[in-house]
């Protein structure tokens, strides 16, 4: 009898140890399948898969180790966990801000994905369908290449969305998502407004400026713009203001638009206290949007106000434009003679990187002539016929400035340049 109450005990506590070697790891040591993480930020929304990764182990993975039609936990040991700091949509289908227990059910063709409300389970032993928050199709498909280890990945990355896939062995469950990115970024927006954004005329003309250029919330981005204005007019959110004007209240039609957009500046310019900065901006806008008589008015104001290189040259752009050249021309070459050195040399680069080199060259040249003993004028000059292939000019203009004892970063500029043409300089040989 003894020794059959000793077996008896024998068997009870292996089946008790076997039970709970493989429900749980109780103590602290390394687990055979290691937890990963992998994460992808869409817009302002962060999406991130915890998971423990099982190998493969010359074992055949999907049909047999995984069942087709069962409920695998995406992994191994705890549950697989899937967190989203913002709605995403799946085929319409919405999955709200949360952490969420991910389990899978693989078929041979196709794939349910299951997102449950409890995330602390252990696998999917205790699913529970009635805790489902959400489920959605997911595809069963051919791996690009052999995973020995299940891979978790964020892949077809786009603005607004992405595709999730499980790879392991010779297969892979994929699923897409995608996330209202405006939505997340107008929310984020309306509370950064109420803090140290919303003091400065620029958090309000940023916030109005996503509006403008994605084409989303327009009423509320006319709204920012005007604040915007209200704190401090200037030539950036005036501008944004207009545009925002003329397609809120230009019912669709592009004429109605412009002329709203030209009596918003017309109104702003008449009612603040602008400066040439402000006039030069509007005669662009208008400029830019072949209005050249009330682009002519504007600048005009602006250099009476301030005769310098940026709004002479603005004016040349619109008598250009109104095709008077000849006026174009001598109004350029005042400019020139106003123009300071740092104006002239942006100018020039602002020519040169807008694929006129010919003009950029003539605007080098005539600040090496105003300013011969900087430099920076010579680099500027040599870059210039750099970059219309123009070999001998280059070197020669570039062992000038080498000669004028450069700063550092002109130098290793010249110095880069004449290696790229294969010229060794040496100092005392220029």
């Amino acid at each position: 009898m003894k020794k059959w109450y000793t077996f008896g005990l024998f068997l009870l506590c292996s089946a008790l140890c076997q039970q709970i070697s493989s429900q749980s790891q109780l103590t602290d040591t390394p687990n055979a399948s290691q937890q990963a993480f992998v994460g992808q930020t869409i817009g302002l929304t962060d999406v991130k898969v915890v998971y423990h990764r099982p190998a493969a182990n010359d074992r055949k993975i999907w049909g047999e180790l995984i069942p087709y039609g069962g409920v695998w936990r995406a992994g191994a040991n705890d549950n697989t966990v899937f967190k989203t700091s913002g709605a995403l949509s799946f085929d319409g289908q919405k999955l709200p801000a949360g952490v969420y227990g991910l389990h899978i059910i693989p078929e041979e063709k196709s794939a349910t994905i299951i997102f449950s409300n409890n995330s602390t389970a252990w696998g999917s032993f205790s699913y529970n369908e009635a805790e489902d928050a959400l489920r959605v199709n997911g595809k069963i498909e051919a791996s690009p290449a052999f995973y020995e280890h299940l891979t978790v990945e964020f892949d077809q990355i786009k603005s607004d969305g992405a595709r999730c896939s499980f790879r392991w062995a010779d297969k892979m469950v994929s699923f897409e998502f995608k996330a209202n990115v405006h939505e997340a970024v107008l929310a984020s927006l309306r509370q950064e407004l109420q803090n140290k954004a919303g003091f400065t005329w620029q958090g309000w003309n940023e916030a109005a400026n996503y509006c403008l250029n994605n084409q989303v919330n327009l009423e509320e981005g006319f709204q920012w713009a005007t604040r915007s204005v209200f704190m401090n007019p200037n030539p950036q959110n005036m501008v944004t203001k207009a545009r925002l004007a003329g397609l809120v209240k230009g019912e669709g039609k592009a004429d109605k638009g412009l002329e709203i957009s030209l009596a918003s500046l017309e109104n702003d310019l008449s009612s603040n206290a602008c400066t040439w900065k402000e006039y030069n901006a509007a005669a662009l806008f208008a400029n830019n949007n072949k209005q050249s008589d009330r682009a002519l008015q504007w600048a005009d104001k602006a250099v009476s106000m301030s005769a310098n290189m940026t709004t002479m040259m603005t004016k040349a752009q619109v008598l250009e434009s109104k095709g008077d050249t000849k006026k174009a021309e001598a109004v350029k070459k005042e400019a020139i003679v106003q123009g300071s050195n740092a104006e002239l040399n942006n100018y020039g680069y602002t020519l040169l990187f807008n694929g006129k080199a010919d003009e950029a060259i003539a605007i080098f040249k005539a600040n090496t002539e105003k300013h011969p003993e900087d430099p920076n004028v010579w680099d500027s000059l040599g870059e210039g016929y750099y970059n219309m292939g123009k070999k001998e000019e280059a070197i020669k203009a570039l062992k000038k400035s080498l000669s004028l004892n450069p700063p550092d970063n002109v130098k290793a500029n010249s110095m880069r340049l004449l290696q790229l043409m294969g010229v060794e300089y040496q100092p005392n040989r220029s």
